[in-house]
């Protein structure tokens, strides 16, 4: 059976498929932007792979790594809704069925199409700043370089570090909370989504949010 394909994607799905991300975000409110890293589980479909492609759009590539090592990467050219391809080249050779752990460090553009951020006046509030994210239908590599394709589903694990004074929530499981280690001002929420699915689904928000569990609880015990 031949391999779908994605005009509105330029990566590498004939010859792999990721499974799983691990994403850290430090989200800067003053920027615009995310400081992030990212690795990407991917599971070879072709032998003697030494190559791959990922989706990206106005994200600022610093570092490539492939199972720890360096690995030689380019942009290619912008295109106008595809947007910019990043060609990794892997320092090793693989064959069907491996799998390799490609890590990108990189950092948004305060334009990225995947996210709003909005000033304390525009809030309800008036105090605190908000971002919220809105990846479909093919935004997401605009905040993650991914296979930005409704036909790969994976599953994933973020930390996003924010000032402790906010909250973040994703489109995940909530797994725990710890201060962050570079910067006590700063707290990094986790979240696990053992669920596979496509890059589009990943929803990122990050503001002065108030959990209404406990009003939930005593509404139902009146």
């Amino acid at each position: 059976m031949s391999p779908t394909t994605d005009p509105c994607s330029v990566s590498s799905v004939s010859e792999c498929v990721t499974k799983h991300l691990n994403l850290f975000y430090h989200v800067d409110f003053d920027r615009h932007v995310l400081k992030a890293k990212v690795s990407l589980t991917v599971e070879v479909l072709a032998d003697s792979f030494t190559s791959l492609t990922l989706d990206t759009k106005e994200l600022k590539v610093s570092k490539v790594t492939s199972n720890g090592q360096a690995a030689k990467f380019t942009l290619g050219p912008k295109h106008s809704f595809q947007g910019t391809p990043l060609e990794i080249t892997l320092p090793f050779e693989l064959s069907r069925g491996q799998h390799v752990i490609v890590e990108v460090t990189y950092e948004t553009a305060p334009s990225a199409s995947a996210l709003q951020w909005l000033t304390p006046e525009q809030t309800a509030g008036k105090k605190q700043p908000y971002l919220f994210s809105q990846c479909q239908a093919n935004h997401c590599r605009s905040m993650v370089p991914c296979q930005d394709t409704p036909s790969v589903k994976h599953t994933y694990y973020a930390q996003v570090s924010v000032p402790k004074e906010l909250v973040a929530v994703m489109s995940a499981v909530r797994d725990g909370q710890k201060p962050d280690p570079q910067d006590s001002s700063r707290v990094i929420y986790c979240f696990r989504q053992p669920v596979p699915m496509p890059s589009y689904l990943i929803a990122i928000v990050v503001g002065a949010l108030e959990s209404s569990y406990e009003a939930a609880n005593t509404i139902g015990e009146a």
